[in-house]
């Protein structure tokens, strides 16, 4: 009888293609890992040129920006107010979650925990407010936890004091009592193209037991440095007042979670360290909800290397992690005469 032959692979050449195969998946996971991230991080560029534009459009109308903090008709606490983002809302087409906070609220006059269908409305997320590229923020009944996240916040400038007009020169402002403090384009008098309008940060874990790992916007409570003044700090008192932060870890961790609330961690950040500073984000005291204190908020993201800013002429600019300190202060600020070109 004719015989066949049979063909195939041997245990030895198996275990060979095997092997080559798991070294090709592990060369190409990284570059694949990259080319999300490169569209994670459009989409964030893509996102902030949208603020930007919603800001133009905005002082197009009114002939000014909004103001940080829009307080409410009740004398209650700043972080009870409304945030910049919701005055933008009706610019990135969301006119009618806009109009419906204005009829729930009497007009903004009742703070946005007054009721449960403000608390609902501000639990509505917006793609618009959220990178793709940080975590998101846990889901929680908490009256105040119940946010749905933002990672961007409006620059209040190369200062400690989110709540002192003396001391704010970003290119928002809070409010002064009744009276609201909002910046026009003639106010950016260092050139809206060397003036930060935004940046990112990073959302927390809404756990306070235990500290968030890696790079993170979680505030640590600490003391007061006792700067004098306390605008464009230098690289050693911000290395001392780190120093004493990073043995701490009593801190927030709702941070990033309402875009409806007008307090640093949530829609403010400041310029007074440089993005993704190497201690962590901290507050000179306690707060009541998230960091309605005075503090250095800087700028975070997953980004590697730094993080994107939208000037205030509406570009976005990704600013390295490496850049000068004085440089990137006084890219934050809108009129100390020193005006920058990021490299």
């Amino acid at each position: 009888m004719p015989t066949s032959k049979r063909w195939g692979f041997t245990l030895v050449e198996l275990l060979v293609v095997i092997a080559i195969i798991g070294v090709l998946i592990s060369l190409l996971l990284p570059a694949v890992q990259q080319a999300r991230e490169a569209a994670r991080r459009m989409q964030c560029s893509n996102n902030m040129k949208q603020l930007g534009l919603a800001m133009h459009n905005y002082h197009d109308t009114y002939k000014k920006f909004p103001c940080l903090c829009y307080l409410d008709g009740n004398n209650n606490p700043s972080y009870q107010g409304y945030s910049a983002f919701v005055q933008i809302l009706p610019y990135i087409e969301q006119g009618n979650l806009h109009e419906q906070l204005r009829v729930a609220s009497s007009n903004f006059l009742n703070n946005w925990d007054s009721n449960s269908t403000i608390q609902n409305l501000r639990a509505i997320k917006i793609d618009a407010f959220v990178c793709p590229s940080d975590t998101t923020f846990p889901a929680s009944t908490a009256w105040l936890a119940n946010g749905p996240g933002c990672n961007y916040g409006l620059s209040f400038g190369a200062t400690t004091k989110w709540n002192s007009l003396s001391n704010q020169n970003g290119m928002f402002r809070q409010q002064n009592g009744a009276q609201s403090q909002e910046t026009r384009m003639a106010d950016v008098t260092d050139g809206l193209s060397n003036t930060m309008m935004a940046s990112e940060h990073l959302v927390g874990d809404n756990n306070n037991n235990s500290l968030m790992n890696g790079n993170s916007s979680e505030p640590r409570i600490g003391s007061d440095p006792g700067w004098n003044p306390p605008q464009f700090p230098t690289q050693t008192q911000l290395n001392t007042f780190g120093q004493t932060c990073q043995g701490i870890t009593t801190h927030n961790s709702t941070n990033g979670c309402q875009w409806i609330a007008p307090i640093p961690t949530q829609t403010m950040i400041n310029t007074v360290a440089t993005p993704n500073w190497k201690y962590p984000d901290c507050q000179i005291t306690g707060s009541g909800f998230s960091a309605d204190r005075d503090g250095i908020f800087t700028p975070r993201s997953r980004h590697p290397g730094g993080v994107l800013a939208v000037a205030g002429d509406g570009s976005v600019k990704f600013v390295t992690e490496t850049v000068n300190l004085l440089t990137f202060q006084c890219f934050g600020a809108r009129n100390d005469g020193k005006p920058v070109t990021l490299p």
